[in-house]
């Protein structure tokens, strides 16, 4: 099972930040959900589905999850429906869909442990270089869809040094990119 975790909660929540706050988030609503190839987590995809029909989807999410559980098929469906050109996002059917269906998409980046040239091996961990590259590519303006999505596979075997350089991108976010952290 893929335990989701919003930055903030998806419902109304009392009492955070002292007496009498309030904050409001989009309450889950019952939809139906053809295009999503997720089975068995429908409280996380109407959670998702509400947050993406009132444009109200955070900064970065972070997906939880033992192995082959469908994590990283989660992130790509969510930067399809980010970047969808149709009104029933995702609709798998658009040009923005089937590029990043088939890896081909300019704003859609996952970052991963690397290749090793001087060892000929993968890297245990991801470097700061790697980050660098991210922050680099994510201050640029989308090139042909609505934003650029950054999927982030494998954050907890990331250094020292690149997990603080993502911290300061993820605290002080570009308007129009969109993380996903598996």
């Amino acid at each position: 099972q893929i335990h989701f975790h919003p930055p903030l909660p998806p419902w109304r929540e009392r009492g955070i930040g002292g007496e009498g706050f309030e904050m409001s988030y989009p309450k889950p609503q019952r939809v139906d959900m053809p295009n999503w190839k997720i089975l068995g987590q429908e409280h996380i995809l109407a959670v998702l589905e509400t947050s993406i029909r009132q444009n109200q989807l955070a900064h970065a999410y972070l997906l939880v999850g033992p192995p082959y559980i469908g994590k990283t098929t989660l992130a790509l469906q969510l930067a399809q429906a980010v970047n969808c050109l149709e009104q029933d996002r995702p609709c798998g059917l658009c040009q923005q869909c089937q590029r990043i269906e088939r890896g081909l998409h300019a704003d859609v980046q996952i970052v991963a442990p690397a290749w090793d040239e001087r060892t000929g091996r993968m890297r245990v961990e991801t470097g700061i270089d790697q980050v660098r590259t991210l922050e680099r590519a994510a201050a640029l303006e989308p090139y042909e869809g609505r934003c650029r999505v950054v999927i982030i596979d494998g954050v907890e075997r990331f250094s020292q040094d690149a997990a603080n350089a993502l911290l300061k991108t993820l605290e002080e976010p570009p308007p129009h990119v969109f993380f996903l952290l598996l």
